[in-house]
């Protein structure tokens, strides 16, 4: 139940800035879901649970990656994308 009820409203929130497109809403998201997959790792680590490291560790490490080039991509797609909302 933890990890759905910190899980779900992130997807949530995700799937409605996905749909309205707005980059600076996905960016803070995918941002937010970086730190959260961080703070999973540091869990497992505590937990000494080997599960609960690496993969939330494979994601944390990716996620700035990917904010990184929707960042520098950002204005190309909301250009590009008819019935974007700027921003």
């Amino acid at each position: 139940m933890y990890a759905a009820a910190r899980t779900l409203p992130l997807a949530v929130m995700t799937l409605m800035a996905v749909y309205k497109r707005p980059v600076s809403a996905l960016l803070i998201l995918g941002t937010l879901a970086g730190i959260g997959r961080a703070a999973d790792c540091l869990v497992g680590l505590v937990q000494h649970d080997p599960g609960k490291i690496f993969g939330p560790m494979g994601i944390a490490v990716l996620q700035p990656y990917a904010v990184a080039t929707l960042r520098k991509l950002g204005p190309q797609l909301t250009a590009a994308l008819p019935g974007t909302i700027p921003g």
